[in-house]
């Protein structure tokens, strides 16, 4: 098994409380303390000024071409597509040191990492090999010299093993490898057959692979006594651990049958772990303490101030005693920087945010510094940096990603459902970060609980964990955890067959119907060499032109045969394949291309082509099964192409650069691209960015940039190259997208403006777009904008629009200023005009620019609440003016008591009847009022005025029995004194007659009943 020293053993190892004992054996005497450094160095020297290899640099942890793994997790990744026999070997002889990451799929560690002294998430992988040059026993006599001569390792210390032949794979043992050990004096019981899982790798299902040999190292002060030891190797103990494998590259294996055969050219692959290395050689039975490790422990100490790190691997007591905490950290705190140091976002990729999380967690919960990895990653950097540069190149970007991503997490921790605090509370083994990161995981433990409890659930099969999978979001190493602590045994292998069933089951992807349809027509059609039909040539796509005076791209037309036509009696397209096509069709976020297609015999025969797709290499024209029945198999047709809707996908498309590359130089802060859209009305560009808020001042710097670009006209360039002949330190990529090495598209604009990979359709020069402007800005989420722009004349006239919309702001201000006195309903009438178009334009496709847009609006806001000011205070005056004029018209003298209908109420937003009734301490009141179809009144009578008929309450209950309402006194206060109605919504046309009838009772009851 390929690199196989990281397997994790069959049950965490614990050494207990004496894991920090020294090592027994001569080895004390005979070896000097080496650094983590000089081993990695003396490494790569040793293969090169002794052996005549070529020094590799590491490889980004960031796969480039391969979509079959989420890190590059061994060092052959970056040799992958040698082997395979797609790409040239670098050299003859090469070696390096590889940052490695494995937190998923066939070596995932994750749930191991912390329990035990030596697997980590993050590791280095030091490696030598041989393309086509030397093979096993030049591999084996260097591997053995190195150990055993440079870095002064006891031979009787070491054990290897080799492949002991495969029945069923047709294949013997490998004697040739086994006698090439013997040869260098290995004792026979040293030397250890294996059968294929343990002894033979392979890339995957198919392609090269070959038998290996690996080198285990015994660390026990037993190592002399070979009898008790040798029957470990391979056992998973934690003393007697592979550190060094070694593949002979020399089979094929055949994707149709399965059968192995030889490969003309043999290869060697191998991998030394750096890690285990070291703690051998510096006298430690762990890797955690070493140098690695040591200082990172040190420094979490020092921020923490917890007890220091003391080597325990006891995990009885608790999910995270202190020192499993301190080996989680640092070693999650090493991958977090390779991965952020190479360009990986936590937001393009759920594993490593994942572990980003877990660490936060711990960081606060067990060392109680939220901020701790921020203060660690400079550590890292320190042991590190030297060996891979960018890790001191992107410092502070990478502390700039944490800082984020812990402002993020500390949001979602604060923003917990009860359910999930509830479930922190009832299961301590899960943290924080698991439950922030799986919203469904409470639902799921209801489910599970409910299972076991009414049908005695003992096992997760396949449909359950389907279940888990599918409605709660799980994923693998949660359902893992859950099972371990549920006592619940977890059929994964029945999940991928219950999963594979159910996939072919409802197998009615477009890809499937399209092929079966193909065969069908191709079946069907006499006239159809099967010889003759080849993959759309779809090259033509790229033949255009600007017309200056049109502003357009001209496209030439094409004629072509059409090779197939795919019909289906439920489809009401029929999709035409032809041998040439110089349609785009969907890809790189650009929408397709319109047009139409004709008989060439009869131009006159326009066919409209609805839609453009791409299956298997053919490239496929969509069409009206109505309006192609004259088109047959053989024809020959004229394609022409859409200018507008071309144009304005190449405009937009290039602004699209443009805006990606604005970004990044205005922010200055790290970000990535997670989507793009192009089309041909607009672009959208959805970008995450850590630490930067984005307003109209930042917007408006990107948009100027972009307009100084297009006003110096600066080149756009599309070349075609290789990716061993690019430094892509200087071209913007997505992390975790997929590219080829070969065959790579990488536009670049300008001497530096702008450079990216990229399919899609562009402009020769800057100028062409002639203008552009970002029309919206919205945030989804933490951290994530959407842009949305136009470029082309539309982007023209929504900055035209914008000058005339901020000159209308601009003198409604000066004309409020002026004459608000006099024309308040005019100035509020142009101001809800001016607010409606700024708020719902875009709706109606009024494009406006999004920084004057959002000026405008604070401008607008700004008047609006100064004209309410001031209607307010006028009102406000209105009301003063209504009360003083009732205490001249009604004197004390000839007016024992006053009931009133406010009739300022009428048109103000609100009224404190209370303001009313103090005009009036000198005799009883009564007043009603009436706001937004809300009635309300209120009755005060001096204590001098109340009797035993006549008081606040008893007076106002006559109103409210007519708007059939209740009384009740403000709290504290006496209703014999003051009282008020409860509010009741009364219809306007009722109003009127209710209040006569009101003010009426109101006055007859007092006139009865003062005294």
């Amino acid at each position: 098994m390929f690199y196989s020293f990281l397997r994790a053993p069959k049950r965490f190892s614990t050494l207990g409380q004496n894991a920090r004992r020294s090592y027994g054996g001569s080895r004390h005497q005979q070896q000097p303390h080496w650094s983590a450094a000089e081993i990695r160095h003396r490494f790569v020297d040793y293969f090169v000024r002794e052996n005549g290899h070529t020094f590799v640099r590491s490889s980004s942890v960031v796969p480039f071409s391969d979509p079959t793994i989420a890190f590059v997790n061994a060092g052959m990744n970056q040799f992958k597509n040698v082997f395979l026999g797609t790409n040239e070997a670098p050299c003859r002889r090469a070696v390096n040191s590889q940052k490695c990451v494995r937190v998923g799929g066939k070596h995932n560690d994750v749930s191991i990492v912390g329990t035990d002294g030596y697997h980590h998430t993050f590791f280095e992988m030091l490696g030598n090999w041989s393309f086509g040059d030397y093979f096993k026993r030049e591999a084996c006599e260097m591997a053995w010299r190195l150990l055993t001569e440079v870095y002064g390792i006891d031979k009787r210390r070491l054990y290897v093993s080799y492949f002991a032949g495969d029945e069923a794979m047709g294949l013997p043992a490998d004697l040739e490898c086994r006698d090439v050990w013997a040869g260098l004096g290995i004792p026979p019981e040293r030397i250890i057959p294996f059968g294929a899982q343990e002894n033979f790798w392979e890339m995957g299902n198919s392609g090269p692979c070959g038998p290996c040999t690996e080198i285990h190292i015994d660390h026990s002060d037993k190592f002399i006594d070979t009898a008790n030891r040798k029957h470990l190797v391979n056992a998973g103990v934690p003393d007697l651990t592979e550190v060094w494998n070694i593949v002979f590259i020399q089979y094929n294996r055949n994707a149709d049958n399965g059968q192995i055969s030889d490969l003309p050219q043999r290869h060697v692959d191998t991998g030394l772990g750096l890690e285990r290395l070291v703690a051998h050689l510096q006298q430690k039975n762990s890797n955690y303490d070493t140098d690695l490790f040591i200082p990172i422990f040190d420094r979490i100490q020092k921020v923490s101030k917890k007890d220091g790190y003391r080597g325990i691997y006891d995990t009885s007591d608790s999910r995270y005693p202190l020192d499993t905490a301190y080996r989680v950290v640092a070693d999650h705190t090493r991958m977090i920087t390779a991965c952020l140091s190479d360009g990986m976002f936590p937001s393009q990729n759920h594993k490593l945010r994942r572990l980003l999380r877990r660490s936060l967690s711990l960081s606060d919960r067990i060392f109680s510094s939220p901020t701790l990895l921020q203060e660690l990653v400079p550590v890292v950097v320190e042991i590190l940096g030297d060996t891979y540069p960018e890790m001191h190149k992107n410092l502070q970007k990478t502390q700039q990603i944490i800082k984020h991503e812990e402002q993020c997490y500390k949001q979602l921790c604060s923003n917990l459902s009860s359910e999930s605090r509830t479930l922190l509370k009832e299961y301590s083994y899960f943290d924080a970060a698991e439950v922030t990161d799986h919203p469904g995981l409470p639902y799921a433990l209801k489910e599970i609980k409910r299972l076991k409890a009414n049908q005695g659930l003992r096992l997760m099969d396949g449909e359950v964990i389907h279940k888990m999978y599918d409605t709660y979001g799980l994923d693998e190493e949660l359902l893992i955890k859950i099972a371990e602590f549920e006592q619940l045994d977890l059929d994964l292998q029945g999940y991928n067959v219950f999963s594979k069933r159910m996939k072919e089951g409802a197998k009615i992807e477009l890809a499937a119907r399209l092929q079966a349809s193909l065969d069908a027509s191709q079946g069907l059609t006499r006239d159809l060499d099967r010889s003759q039909v080849r993959l759309t040539r779809n090259e033509f796509k790229y033949n255009y032109a600007y017309n200056e005076d049109k502003h357009l791209y001209e496209i030439p037309k094409l004629k072509t045969k059409i090779t197939s036509i795919v019909t289906s009696e439920t489809d009401p397209l029929c999709h035409v394949i032809t041998e040439k096509s110089n349609f785009y069709f969907e890809s790189g976020g650009q929408q397709s291309d319109r047009g139409s297609m004709s008989l060439a015999t009869d131009p006159s025969t326009q066919i409209q082509v609805k839609a453009v797709g791409e299956h298997l290499g053919f490239v496929i024209h969509s069409v009206d099964r109505a309006t192609a029945q004259s088109l047959a198999v053989g024809d020959e047709v004229i394609l022409s192409i859409d200018p507008h809707v071309r144009s304005s996908n190449i405009v937009h498309h290039t602004a699209t650069h443009l805006l990606n590359a604005a970004a990044r130089n205005v922010l200055a802060v790290p970000m990535c691209q997670r989507s793009s859209f192009v089309g041909n009305k607009a672009l959208k560009l959805e970008l995450a960015v850590c630490g930067a808020k984005i307003g109209p001042e930042e917007v408006d710097a990107m948009e100027q940039q972009i307009r100084q670009n297009i006003r110096q006209n600066e080149s756009v360039r599309v070349r075609v190259c290789n990716a061993a002949d690019l430094e892509f330190d200087k071209i913007t990529m997505i992390p975790g997208e997929v590219y080829p090495e070969k065959g790579l598209r990488l536009v670049e604009i300008g001497q530096s403006t702008s450079s990216e990979f990229c399919c899609g359709t562009h402009a020769q020069w800057t100028g062409e777009l002639q203008d552009f402007c970002i029309t919206n800005v919205s945030q989804n989420k933490s951290g994530c904008y959407t842009f949305l722009a136009i470029a082309g004349q539309p982007a023209v006239k929504a900055h035209q629009l914008g000058i005339q919309i901020q000159n209308d702001v601009n003198q409604l201000k000066h004309d409020m200023d002026q004459k608000l006195d006099n024309d308040t309903a005019g100035i509020d009438a142009r101001m809800q005009r001016l607010k409606n178009v700024l708020l719902v334009g875009s709706e109606n496709n009024i494009n406006l620019p999004y920084a004057v847009r959002q000026r405008c609006l604070e401008v607008i806001n700004d008047l609006c609440r100064q004209l309410k000011d001031h209607t307010r205070e006028s009102l406000r005056e209105l009301f003063e003016m209504e009360m003083k004029n009732l205490q001249q018209v009604y004197p004390l003298a000839s007016t024992p008591f006053i009931v009133h209908f406010l009739e300022s109420s009428l048109i103000l937003e609100e009224i404190q009847l209370s303001k009313a009734t103090r005009y009036f301490k000198d005799r009883p009141i009564l007043i009603i009022s009436i706001t937004d179809d809300q009635v309300k009144a209120r009755a005060t009578v001096p204590a001098t005025c109340i009797n035993e008929r006549f008081d606040a309450q008893k007076w106002l209950k006559t109103v409210g029995a007519v708007f059939k309402s209740g009384t009740a006194p403000p709290k504290g206060q006496n209703p014999m004194a003051v009282c008020n109605m409860k509010s009741r919504k009364v219809k306007a046309l009722q109003f009127e007659t209710l209040l006569e009838r009101a003010l009426k009772e109101a006055s007859e009851f007092a006139r009865l009943n003062m005294q």
